[in-house]
């Protein structure tokens, strides 16, 4: 009995250490790989709290509401300065219809431009008039109605583009696609607790599902229980174990951050095959097809971008790819630091609005 008892030890020790390893070898080569390519960001190394997995993004602070075809969308009427992880005195205002604030003083009725995508478009972690649809609005001189929505896929995106055109006619719609996050997110029933519609295989070839129940246990609306909160403790202070989770792309169910895969959900070539001919086939003349990035180099994003931009061309679609006018400058001043969300600082969205100005609206 006790020579299987210390074997079972024995074991478990060298599994806590292998683990340990492994924890070091990734926090190594992590840093070093952020020394190589831009700043050295020596927070792995020395700081046990890597990721903050329940911040902003977990607290119901009544920025959203439930959308029965959407999933969700943003609360008309919100108004606040939110200091938070990564988010440091952002004023954040979503205009009566739904729309992010722009400008203070220009007038929503005479808005003809309307821009849709996730948060890169929305502006996570940057306030109101440092979102680069402000940018081109004040640029164009003319109202930018900005749809974007933090946490969409791209279909999604498109979906509250289409919407938003049977309501109102635009001179021109930007669709903005983060390449290498947001088709797959058109895959999922629940993103960070959030509910919404999937794009899944039916007998009729693709189309979406109905948005998930937004009261599931894990969701905004429904927590999960304190039992979950030492795995998120876990989560947030190892590489090893959130790298996994990503990897397999495991059902979270912890403080507000459900994420599940739909079990039909449609193949992701096949989604941006689909996600595309929509979008050719809006009743609008002047649209723009903007590619961001949160990773330059990522052979994923790589192979992504190439399938986005063939397709895109057989469909003689207007693409504006933001890649190679990224590069000219250092990672530092157009990314926040990771790993609190990673998205464009003010420069760059500024970066972003010049290029889009110059290139789409000749």
């Amino acid at each position: 009995m006790w020579g299987l008892i210390r074997i079972i030890i024995f074991n478990a020790l060298i599994f806590v250490a292998l683990l340990a390893l492994g924890e070091f070898v990734l926090r190594s080569a992590s840093t070093i790989r952020s020394c190589l390519t831009s700043n050295c960001d020596l927070r792995q190394i020395t700081t046990l709290k890597l990721y903050d997995v329940r911040s902003f993004y977990s607290k119901d602070i009544g920025l959203t509401r439930f959308d029965d075809r959407l999933g969700y969308v943003p609360r008309e009427g919100f108004d606040a300065v939110i200091n938070e992880v990564g988010w440091k005195d952002v004023r954040l205002t979503i205009r009566n219809n739904g729309f992010r604030l722009n400008n203070l003083g220009m007038a929503p009725q005479v808005a003809d431009v309307l821009v849709v995508g996730d948060s890169f478009t929305f502006g996570d972690q940057v306030s109101n008039t440092e979102t680069w649809p402000a940018c081109l609005e004040r640029k164009l001189n003319r109202g930018v109605d900005n749809g974007g929505v933090s946490g969409y896929g791209a279909a999604q995106s498109l979906l509250r583009a289409s919407i938003g055109l049977g309501k109102k006619n635009y001179s021109h719609l930007v669709f903005s696609v983060l390449v290498g996050d947001d088709f797959n997110r058109d895959r999922l029933s629940y993103h960070d607790g959030f509910a919404k519609p999937a794009l899944v295989q039916n007998n009729n070839g693709i189309g979406w599902s109905a948005v998930s129940d937004p009261n599931r246990r894990g969701t905004h609306s429904n927590p999960s229980s304190f039992w979950n909160k030492p795995f998120a403790y876990l989560l947030e202070r190892s590489m090893v174990l959130y790298a996994v989770v990503n990897r397999l792309r495991l059902p979270i169910d912890f403080e507000n951050r459900l994420t599940v895969e739909h079990p039909n959900a449609a193949d992701k070539d096949a989604i941006i095959r689909w996600t595309l001919k929509e979008f050719s086939n809006l009743k609008i003349d002047k649209k723009i097809l903007l590619l961001q990035y949160r990773n330059l180099a990522d052979k994923e994003v790589l192979n992504e971008r190439e399938k986005i931009l063939g397709m895109a061309n057989a469909l003689s679609l207007k693409a504006l790819d933001t890649m190679d006018i990224l590069k000219k400058y250092a990672p530092q001043k157009l990314w926040m630091p990771a790993p609190w969300g990673s998205h464009h600082t003010p420069y760059a969205n500024e970066v972003i609005c010049e290029y889009l100005f110059q290139r789409g609206f000749d």
